[in-house]
């Protein structure tokens, strides 16, 4: 039962199914029941016209038959030879002596038999009045055997003369049994009319009075013009004269109108009283109940389609929605590649299959390089476009059975099964090569972005047995390609997680020595063609008890990599300033003091308050400190970051020097947008001076530029005479190396400069 209801549940459309099923089993129900309905009252109309023929019927012939019994009460008078013996007034009693209750029905008089009243019921004198050409005389004076004859209406020759008027009459014999006049009863049709004229028959209903030839006597609603006419000439009019009684549906010849019809002979007269009800009568209360009742219907059965569809379509939308979360839960929502979710599930399948048929898989770990440039400079659309650019590239190196997926931000996962070194090795090549082809960002402006990505691979089962440690060894792969120069495939080696548990240990160890007052900071001086100290660099310096002493290059770029970095410079900037103050108020003269900083320290929106404080702090002016940065720090992707940091400091009047000048990105341009003021050497080709031209070359192209420039240009890494001469010689005038110093500790450094400035002074007074 429950499985079932699910999966109707889970079809939305079976809910419209059965909202029209429901909506066209009610419409049927209310259908069946309106029709029984219009039958009930068919039923009920025939019944109701039925019991007022009948009461209609009897109402008649009643009256009828008292109206005869009188008549032939006359008649029996008329034929006694003693009755004739007596006085006009007493055969005149005698004659109407059954007729006093009839009076409001009409008259009866008798005629002898030329036709001339001879006796009246209503005057003791009879009119003189000869009634030969009437139908009802001339039917007796021919026809022996007439019996009762109903005359055909006629207007009267005396009293109402206006009113329509029908007779009874009777045949008078004498006593051979030849014709010797009638006896009839005049019957006004205004009695009828009032008898009729109770009657409920609705707005469209009659009542007909007709005698057996189809001649109509009265028809209620009445109107004169009906009185007379023949409806011999329907359809319907044999039934009327065939059947003593009957029930039929038919449309009126006098008005048109469809009428359930009842009807009944009056007896032996050769009267009919028919009963028509319209049946748009009949059906008026019908047609309201059945308005209401289709109207209810029609109403609910759209709010039951209504309801359906909504329910249909809200369950529609939730189906919509679970399938899009479990797309989102197991799908990137950008590329539509399996998402690190469905990797890990997708790998630990391929692991499973793997280990039990003793095949092996390869993983490989893409990376795209330096990616977020292309977020920062051409926006985070541009930056999806290429993502889902390279996860269709992507789909096209892997065969239908590997598995593609998108880990986060712009590194993919790719796992290749049945896959040796060699192969693994071509399609990590493929992909090198198909992730190197520009990328169009902005068709409009036809922009387009190349970019490399740096690959590492681990396979199964040399380089782990579970699918972690095969990511953890791929990602290490992947840093190692990127350490060594991007653009490039590195399979995984055991040296790398010695490397790695390395680095981790002294990332630890140095964050210790950072929070634990550990590090020191040494000074190196800056000297001019005079002797005079011009200024110090400080160099971060670190001897740990268990690590010894870490060289510089080593754990600064294990900061620079952890985020350690911008903490560890703003540790040195303070130190640096300290110092400074301390030898000033020790009487010890230092120009200026050089810390090193780098483009997170610029990243940092309040980098050049927090200067500023150092400064107020130590008491130091702006031109007491000069930050030295690389080439690199112009070239980063926050680059308008920088600059609004380097505008500030600028502005605070702190200089800024650019270190290692000439062995990074090299651009005149920057130098023009940023605001340096010193240029420093690299010791690399200071080193090459005496011994290799290219190096003397580049050394004085640089120290040219700066003077060009009118830039303050220092030579690092002095350590010969020679070196220092060519560099004078060349228009250089500050140098830095062990020719003059090593870095010192904040003691030695004073000592040094005392000395220093001692022989300075000598050598100006010799």
């Amino acid at each position: 039962m429950i499985r079932i209801r699910y999966s109707f549940l889970a079809k939305p459309a079976l809910f419209i199914v059965a909202g029209i099923g429901i909506t066209l089993a009610t419409t049927g129900v209310t259908a069946v029941s309106l029709y029984q309905m219009r039958l009930d009252a068919m039923a009920q109309a025939h019944d109701t016209a039925q019991n007022l023929v009948i009461s209609l019927q009897k109402e008649t012939e009643r009256n009828l038959d008292i109206y005869q019994l009188a008549m032939r009460s006359v008649v029996t008078s008329m034929e006694t030879p003693s009755v004739l013996q007596l006085t006009p007034d007493a055969r005149r009693l005698v004659a109407f002596s059954a007729a006093n209750n009839i009076s409001e029905l009409g008259t009866i008089f008798a005629t002898d038999a030329a036709g001339n009243s001879i006796l009246d019921s209503h005057r003791i004198v009879a009119p003189k009045v000869n009634v030969s050409d009437r139908d009802y005389f001339q039917v007796h004076q021919h026809r022996q055997d007439a019996g009762v004859y109903l005359s055909k209406p006629y207007l009267p020759h005396i009293g109402d003369a206006d009113q329509p008027t029908i007779a009874l009459s009777l045949r008078l014999g004498d006593a051979n049994g030849r014709f010797a006049g009638i006896v009839a009863g005049t019957l006004r049709l205004s009695y009828f009319h009032q008898l009729f004229e109770g009657s409920i028959l609705g707005d469209h209903g009659t009542l007909t009075l007709l005698r057996t030839d189809g001649t109509v006597l009265m028809r209620q609603p009445y109107r004169r013009a009906d009185i007379g006419n023949s409806l011999a000439g329907g359809h319907s009019f044999p039934p009327l004269v065939q059947s003593d009684h009957g029930t039929y549906i038919d449309v009126a010849v006098l008005d048109h109108i469809e009428r359930l019809y009842s009807f009944r002979r009056i007896g032996n007269y050769p009267l009919v009283v028919v009963v028509g009800l319209a049946t748009q009568d009949i059906y008026a209360g019908w047609r309201k109940r059945a308005l209401a009742i289709g109207t209810v219907t029609a109403i609910l059965d759209v709010l039951t389609i209504m309801l359906c569809l909504m329910f249909g379509g809200q369950l529609r939308k939730r189906f919509a929605m679970e399938r899009q979360l479990q797309t989102l839960a197991w799908f990137d929502a950008l590329t539509g590649l399996p998402n690190r979710a469905q990797v890990n599930k997708e790998m630990l399948r391929i692991l499973t299959d793997a280990s039990r048929h003793s095949s092996q898989f390869a993983i490989l770990f893409i990376d795209l390089d330096r990616f977020k440039r292309v977020n920062d400079t051409q926006g985070h659309s541009a930056g999806d476009e290429v993502l889902s650019e390279v996860a269709r590239r992507l789909r096209n190196y892997v065969r239908g059975e590997d598995v593609i997926g998108r880990l986060g931000g712009d590194e993919f996962l790719a796992v290749l099964q049945d896959c040796d070194v060699h192969r693994a090795a071509h399609v990590a090549g493929r992909i090198l090569q198909a992730l190197y082809q520009p990328i169009t960002v902005n068709a409009k402006y036809d922009t387009s972005i190349t970019l490399s990505a740096s690959i590492g691979v681990a396979l199964y089962p040399h380089d782990g047995l579970d699918a972690d440690t095969l990511l953890r060894n791929a990602d290490m792969a992947m840093y190692k390609a990127k350490s060594t120069g991007r653009n490039q495939v590195h399979f995984y080696a055991p040296m790398y997680e010695r490397q790695a548990k390395e680095q981790l240990e002294l990332e630890i160890a140095l964050q210790r020595a950072l929070r634990g007052g550990t590090l020191s900071v040494a000074y190196q001086p800056k000297i001019d063609t005079t002797g005079r100290l011009h200024g110090a660099e400080a160099l971060v310096r670190w001897h740990d008890e268990k690590l010894g002493t870490v060289a510089p290059d080593r754990f600064i770029a294990i900061a620079e990599e952890s985020g350690l970095i911008a903490e560890l410079d703003g540790w040195v900037l303070g130190e640096a300033c300290r110092q400074l103050a301390a030898w000033r108020a020790a009487g010890l003269d230092v120009p200026s003091v050089s810390v090193n900083v780098c483009a997170a320290d610029f990243k940092r929106a309040d980098y050049p308050g927090f200067i500023a404080e150092t400064l107020w702090v130590h008491g130091l002016k702006p031109a007491n400190l000069i930050l030295e940065m690389t080439e690199r720090v112009m070239f980063d992707e926050s680059v308008e970051d920088i600059r609004t940091s380097l505008d500030a400091l600028h502005a605070l009047g702190i200089a800024l020097s650019i270190d290692d000048f000439g062995t990074g990105y090299s651009s005149l341009s920057y130098l023009h947008r940023f605001p340096v003021k010193e240029l420093k050497i690299d010791k690399s080709f200071v080193r090459g001076i005496g011994t290799d031209a290219m190096a003397e070359s580049l050394a004085q192209t640089v120290i040219n530029i700066g003077n060009v420039l009118k830039l303050s240009v220092i030579a690092e890494g002095v350590e010969t005479q020679a070196q220092r001469d060519f560099l004078h010689d060349h228009g250089c005038l500050i140098y830095q190396g062990y020719l003059y110093s090593p870095p010192l500790p904040p003691e030695d450094f004073a000592r040094w400069a005392g000395a220093q400035r001692q022989e300075t002074t000598l050598s100006e007074s010799d």
